[in-house]
């Protein structure tokens, strides 16, 4: 159906037939409710979770966008661009068709997924934190100008261990998310109401170690690092608790646990 829309409107003259528009374009609509009430209909179904109904609701509102913009770019007067606009709408609608190949294939893999996203805030916080690993003592660490996390102040030794504590407990988080998710994907019969609180712990935990990321730079508040540092820690207990009731989880799982725990420890004996 895109690609008869696109070869209809292939030209920018005035010999387009209008009945024949009208009729194609009719057909491209009644399609595109036809998927969008079917789309309607597995959400109805309520059988895998709020992280696949957010993906597809997503993806929906992707290609009722791109049809839209191919509807509005056909019916544009003739001469003004009309055949280029409605061929970059075609390609827009093939292309919003890869979000619903790529959707999660159980409500396990949706909530995995999310877990995932969620994660890469977490590495980023990581990565960044990495760079006070390298640095030997305080004479060592300066404002760079073209790094904006930096405040005026330089850090201080106790500044600098704080920052390098947070780092290794950072480190931690993140090997921590991927023994939690692994199980996710490897386990098809995982339960659903167990996993999904999983995610809004997650969303708690990825916050708190964005907090202490954001905290570590001078001037340091300790009482905000420490509240940061104990809502994470929480977290992970809630999220570890979410994927062992879900049945998911093994040995590596707990071993994350407890080198995260260690790592928190660690982290807390520097805020003191």
């Amino acid at each position: 159906m895109t690609r008869a829309v696109g070869l209809f409107f292939r030209d920018d003259g005035e010999d387009v037939d209008d009945a024949g528009a009208r009729s194609l374009l009719a057909a491209l609509h009644d399609a595109h409710v036809a998927f969008t009430l079917e789309c309607a209909a597995v959400l109805e179904m309520n059988k895998f979770g709020t992280c696949f109904a957010d993906a597809l609701r997503a993806a929906s509102r992707g290609m009722t966008q791109a049809v839209c913009n191919a509807m509005s770019s056909a019916s544009a007067e003739a001469g003004d661009g009309r055949s280029a606009a409605t061929k970059r709408a075609v390609g827009e609608i093939w292309a919003s068709t890869e979000a619903f190949k790529a959707l999660p294939k159980s409500a396990s893999a949706a909530v995995a997924r999310e877990l995932m996203r969620m994660a890469t805030f977490v590495k980023d916080v990581s990565s960044e934190l990495e760079e006070l690993e390298e640095l030997g003592g305080a004479d060592d660490v300066g404002l760079d100008e073209d790094d904006l996390r930096f405040c005026d102040d330089d850090f201080d030794a106790s500044e600098l261990a704080i920052g390098k504590s947070i780092g290794t407990f950072a480190k931690a988080c993140l090997v921590l998310l991927k023994a939690l998710i692994v199980p996710m994907v490897k386990e098809k019969t995982t339960d659903l109401k167990a996993l999904e609180p999983c995610v809004e712990a997650c969303g708690r935990f990825r916050q708190s170690v964005e907090d202490l990321g954001a905290g570590v730079y001078p001037p340091q508040d300790t009482d905000e690092l420490k509240e940061s540092l104990t809502q994470a820690v929480n977290s992970a207990r809630e999220m570890y608790a979410c994927v062992r009731e879900a049945g998911a989880g093994d040995d590596e799982t707990k071993d994350a646990l407890d080198v995260f725990v260690a790592a928190s420890e660690i982290a807390e004996k520097a805020l003191e």
